[in-house]
């Protein structure tokens, strides 16, 4: 905090135009990462903003500006994923359970900064670093296949149809433990779940089939497995505009560095989309204005939730500090 005091103005203009630059790279990879993580874009524009904010004020290397990072995505991405299954593919319903588990991340680094561990950094090899980029980067390129070529689990309604059955099983089981009461079994209770599984209708079973088919093609091993399926559905128009944005972003660079070939890429593209009035896939709606706080996300909190997601939450707090401590070091030197 002293450090904000000690500001030297002198270096204002480099700082800003800096920031600036900082802001345009991570604007269209926040909004990516957020699409990826499955939260939306909105969630990956704050939590950019947001993480932006607090590294600097609280960060330790004055060099560094933080943003989001393609590791952390990667495996908040498989994270999130499951989190969203456990609660029957409602985003809402895993909300508090998401930001518990991130919270307690959060929480297990400052811990880990307190005790001092980052100065054992420059033990780990550089080339189990290397493989660990490696991997990261073959995990978001895999999953990223699919969406390309516009193809998406859940909307191809023969694929979903498979899951049918299953989900119609989950259902009747989900109605049987909620009429079980305390274990046993009643009479009463027993008509009682007769008369609501007479009661499921085929959007239910549609909605839960939807998401066991979303669940069943996630992460590396799920797109790879379908994948030939989505091959024979290629959206051609998706497939060029995706191809049309990897080749402006490697291809922009041979003209200039000076303006960030992502942005370029974005604009372009999007730009093309829609002058021509395309039919294409849009990301989600990011809500104007500051973000609004959910108090109901704090009253459905609950620490019994977060239990069985410790392992989980210190996986993330390791991952996270080992991100930082790692570009630190690049800066530093």
């Amino acid at each position: 905090m002293k450090n904000i005091f000690r500001f030297d103005f002198t270096h204002f203009k480099g700082d800003f135009f800096g920031g600036l630059t900082a802001g345009i790279v991570a604007l269209p990879l926040a909004l990516a990462f957020g699409v990826s993580s499955g939260l939306g874009p909105s969630a990956g524009l704050y939590g950019a903003i947001f993480v932006s904010f607090f590294a600097a004020l609280f960060g330790g290397t004055p060099t560094q500006i933080s943003g989001p990072t393609a590791p952390m995505t990667a495996v908040s991405m498989v994270i999130i994923a499951g989190l969203i299954a456990v609660h029957d593919g409602d985003v809402n319903k895993a909300l508090p359970t998401i930001l518990g588990v991130f919270l307690l991340a959060g929480l297990m680094q400052i811990g880990l900064g307190t005790i001092g561990l980052g100065k054992y950094i420059k033990y780990i090899p550089y080339p189990v670093v290397s493989g660990f980029m490696t991997a990261i980067g073959v995990i978001i390129l895999v999953t990223q296949i699919l969406p390309s070529i516009g193809y998406y689990p859940k909307e191809d309604l023969e694929y979903v149809n498979q899951f049918k059955p299953r989900a119609e099983e989950l259902i009747l089981d989900n109605i049987l433990h909620d009429e079980m009461g305390e274990g046993i079994l009643v009479l009463e209770n027993f008509k009682e779940t007769i008369k609501r599984a007479e009661q499921i209708t085929p959007e239910q079973i549609l909605k839960e089939s939807q998401t066991l088919a979303a669940a069943e093609a996630s992460g590396v091993i799920g797109s790879l497995r379908i994948l030939p399926r989505a091959l024979r559905h290629i959206k051609w128009l998706e497939l060029l505009l995706a191809l049309g944005t990897i080749l402006i972003i490697y291809g922009f660079k041979r003209i200039t560095t000076a303006i960030p070939s992502t942005l370029v890429a974005l604009l372009i593209m999007s730009g093309i989309a829609v002058g021509f009035d395309l039919d294409y896939r849009t990301i989600q709606k990011i809500p104007e204005g500051l973000p609004i706080l959910q108090h109901q996300i704090f009253t459905q909190f609950s620490l019994e939730n977060l239990a069985p997601y410790i392992f989980t939450a210190l996986t993330l707090a390791m991952l996270g500090a080992i991100d930082s401590l790692l570009t630190s070091i690049v800066a530093d030197n």
